[in-house]
């Protein structure tokens, strides 16, 4: 069954979702067992060290995409169309965070009039987001 565009992207950015609430969620759980609170630093701390561990990880695999790019047929490269190492994916998934940070999402939204496409953070780290082959 395929689905149309608008719904892939969606289905992408749902899965997402659940797996970055879920890292979050276990980070959380994590912590409480710990430290005793429901809500602790380290709780925090090991759940941003899931997300990046999470991106990083995938972004540098040989498939060089996470859950929601294998959804929707993209992935991450350098400007070269060559992969990832390990520490430029790290660079753009806490470059991210300064994008989430923008006033009005213009970190995000700087992919819709840049030259190559590139939000804040792909552009700070030198990366692109292309389309499978």
């Amino acid at each position: 069954m395929s689905f149309p565009g608008r719904w892939r992207r969606v289905g992408g950015w749902a899965i997402e979702l659940v797996v970055v609430s879920l890292l979050l969620t276990a980070g959380l759980i994590v912590g409480a067992l710990f430290t005793g609170e429901e809500r602790s630093f380290l709780g925090f701390l090991v759940g941003f060290t899931l997300l990046w561990l999470y991106f990083a990880g995938l972004e540098s695999s040989p498939r060089q995409t996470t859950l929601s790019g294998r959804w929707l047929g993209t992935r991450v490269t350098g400007l070269d169309g060559g992969p990832l190492t390990f520490g430029r994916a790290s660079a753009r998934h806490f470059a991210m965070y300064l994008s989430a940070v923008t006033p009005f999402g213009v970190g995000y939204l700087m992919a819709l009039w840049t030259k190559r496409r590139q939000a804040l953070h792909d552009w700070l780290t030198s990366t692109l987001v292309v389309k499978n082959d």
